[in-house]
């Protein structure tokens, strides 16, 4: 977004717009930047350039071009509904809006910095710099020679001292150097070449060992296991069985006992019964007979009344009410 309208006034396009720069820019990057990605690819960004001509000959841009994958039909049968999509596209619109405004104020920051470069240039070329800044590398370039010249000045002094050095010893001259400065000048090159062949032969060692490693690796398959993950495994498996066989085993015994209960239960007659269910039976029986005696007399004392009425009252039975 922010790159887009200083590359539209690059092409010449920005000036032209009839729309509103901001919201030219809201809309059509929002629009045309398909995936979402906030970056307008190749095939993006000539939809939306053929959109900006088209704005600028006052032609509406069709539709159809650009329009995102899962839209608001396709989000509407996934479950959301129509307030919700409102909502994403107000908050969508605004954000691509607060956007293009950003851009646009950096473009104008922009143009308006190179105009104010190239009116300080005074006829220079763009490469020209101001005079603050041409002064400021001048001074750094003084500073730096400075620096030079004085690190020159220090290596002679250094030089010369190591030179009246060598000068004052003996069978010593510049050309050759002292029998103690040859020998350890030999030995920090013995040094040197031991370190680097120690250090080619560890890296050829490193490398034997990886290339060994490798063929190791890609020889390995999954039948080709080591002895200790073979191990392992002959050990989870003995494991397993022995659980599966434990739990086997107990199954069994718990139905054995089960069927055992059942085959004493199932012929259990009224005789076989406990103390306790017989005397619940015997209880139950009783108060049964006392409620059914009790019944009868009520009944045979209401047949009782019936008959001394009817004997009283000279009627016939039909004649009752």
């Amino acid at each position: 977004m922010t790159e887009m309208l200083s590359l539209l006034q690059d092409l010449g396009l920005l000036s032209k717009l009839k729309t509103d720069r901001e919201s030219f820019a809201a809309q059509m990057f929002e629009k045309y930047d398909e995936n979402d990605d906030d970056v307008l690819d190749f095939e993006e960004f000539k939809k939306l350039y053929n959109a900006a001509i088209d704005d600028s000959l006052g032609r509406t841009p069709s539709a159809s071009a650009g329009t995102k994958k899962g839209g608001a039909l396709a989000r509407t049968s996934s479950g959301l509904d129509n307030g919700v999509l409102d909502a994403r596209k107000k908050f969508n619109a605004e954000k691509a809006r607060k956007k293009a405004e950003e851009a646009e104020r950096i473009r104008l920051q922009n143009a308006e910095m190179k105009a104010r470069i190239m009116a300080q240039g005074k006829g220079r070329d763009d490469k020209s710099l101001n005079e603050e800044v041409e002064r400021k590398r001048k001074e750094m370039a003084a500073a730096r020679a400075k620096a030079k010249a004085e690190e020159r000045e220090r290596l002679r002094l250094e030089n010369e001292v190591m030179l009246a050095k060598k000068n004052n010893a003996k069978a010593a001259s510049v050309s050759k150097l002292s029998a103690e400065e040859e020998a350890a000048r030999a030995e920090v090159a013995r040094q040197q070449a031991a370190r680097k062949s120690a250090e080619h032969a560890a890296q050829l060692e490193h490398a034997k060992s990886l290339k060994q490693m490798t063929s190791i690796a890609s020889a390995a398959t999954v039948s080709k296991l080591s002895d200790e993950e073979n191990r392992q495994r002959a050990e989870q498996a003995s494991k397993a069985k022995a659980d599966k066989e434990k739990r086997d085993a107990e199954l069994a015994n718990q139905n054995s006992e089960l069927k055992q209960k059942l085959a004493m239960a199932g012929p259990a007659i009224d005789a076989a019964l406990d103390d306790e269910v017989n005397a619940a039976r015997d209880a139950k029986k009783s108060a049964s007979d006392v409620q059914f005696a009790a019944q009868e007399a009520a009944r045979k004392e209401k047949q009782e009344e019936l008959t001394r009425l009817k004997a009283t009252a000279g009627r016939t039975d039909h004649t009752l009410q």
